[in-house]
């Protein structure tokens, strides 16, 4: 072989063992799909169902002791039990995959939207048919969803005639076995969704890619999930729950949750999930982003955080103004700027998400798979 032979294999050698190394460099430099998983899982998907099933547990405890001895302190703790049970839902409501859609459990838990007022009708009915077979655990747990859950509770535990639950007279008894049976089967939910996180699914979700999961094929689907779910969440919120804030021509949902002052509360435990999902244990986690053009968009999901900060004080300062801000001519003005900020963060969250990740959502999310 002469020297310029030689010297041109050498040239060849070198060229490709710094393609490889650059082709190692780029896989290296690729978003962390396995640790986002990984840690979501951790510190957000599990406490969140557990939060939910311990707060959902304590629910049923209260409103079972309120049946075995009525009183305004056994009222009154039952209902501090069913806004803390809402509230730990709300904040992890946006993960909407996974155990807690099957069985038609999100919609058990929560019927809306409800255009047509189905939750108010079918339970005021119920209660006043007074028929025990039609809150047998068994049978609720199968029954239309517009009886169960938080609506029905919402109705039942703080609505007209509520106050008689106080009491021990014999009209009341029949509307607390009502609540005691809601409260049970939101507790059986949250206890099935936690221990399915806990299982099976929390292992499908965490070997992402294995040979025998079906369910996520690889790390990047449970990425999908989650940035699905954070613009999902948006969506629902600004469509349906605070649809009543866009002005005259907002498609009619009915209100949320009329009765116990917890409709916006709920919203705000939504807002919070959504920023957990951007948090450090989220998608802004240290060490998940590898490139420039990852950490820039980083930059902007941080921006996305401080935006849906802004839509909670909004909110915080409407819900100190009046007990039913979004019927309250001057707790909306304070809601303006709610929207605005959500609706940033919808709009920016979705392109740094897709940036960040690499991934598309292609479609409304609200449109299904």
């Amino acid at each position: 072989m002469s020297a310029i032979d030689a010297l041109k294999r050498a040239c060849l050698l070198l060229a490709c063992v710094t393609m490889l190394g650059a082709a190692g460099a780029t896989a290296a430099a690729a978003f962390d799909d396995a640790a986002l998983g990984r840690q979501s899982y951790e510190k957000i998907i599990l406490p969140g169902y557990a939060a939910f099933d311990d707060a959902a547990r304590a629910l049923a405890e209260r409103s079972e002791a309120l049946c075995a001895r009525p009183s305004a302190a056994a009222l009154a703790a039952a209902r501090d039990a069913a806004r803390t049970a809402l509230l730990a839902f709300g904040r992890i409501e946006f993960v909407r995959f996974g155990p807690i859609s099957q069985m038609q459990r999100l919609d058990r838990l929560l019927f809306y939207p409800d255009t047509h007022g189905i939750v108010g009708k079918q339970t005021a009915k119920l209660l006043a048919k007074h028929d025990d077979a039609d809150i047998d655990p068994a049978k609720l747990a199968g029954a239309s969803v517009a009886v169960q859950g938080f609506g029905a509770l919402d109705v039942a535990l703080f609505g007209l005639h509520s106050e008689q639950l106080a009491d021990a007279a014999p009209e009341a008894a029949f509307r607390c076995r009502y609540v005691k049976a809601l409260a049970a089967d939101i507790a059986q939910i949250a206890s099935e969704t936690h221990a399915a996180w806990m299982g099976d699914y929390g292992q499908l979700w965490l070997h992402a890619g294995d040979a025998e999961n079906k369910t996520y094929l690889t790390n990047k689907e449970t990425t999908q999930a989650l940035y699905r779910a954070y613009v999902t969440q948006l969506e629902i919120i600004l469509t349906q729950r605070l649809a009543t804030l866009n002005g005259p021509d907002a498609k009619q949902t009915g209100p949320l949750l009329p009765h116990g002052g917890l409709a916006l509360p709920f919203v705000l435990a939504g807002i919070e999930g959504e920023r957990s999902l951007l948090g450090d244990n989220g998608f802004t986690a240290p060490d998940l982003a590898q490139t420039d053009k990852e950490r820039d968009a980083v930059a902007m999901l941080e921006s996305v955080a401080t935006d849906l900060g802004f839509a909670l004080r909004a909110g915080e300062a409407a819900v100190a103004i009046a007990d039913d801000p979004l019927s309250d001519a001057k707790a909306r003005e304070r809601l303006a700027p709610m929207l605005l900020s959500l609706k940033n963060a919808e709009e920016l969250g979705r392109g740094s998400l897709g940036t960040l990740t690499g991934q598309t959502l292609g479609f409304n999310s609200l449109d299904g798979d």
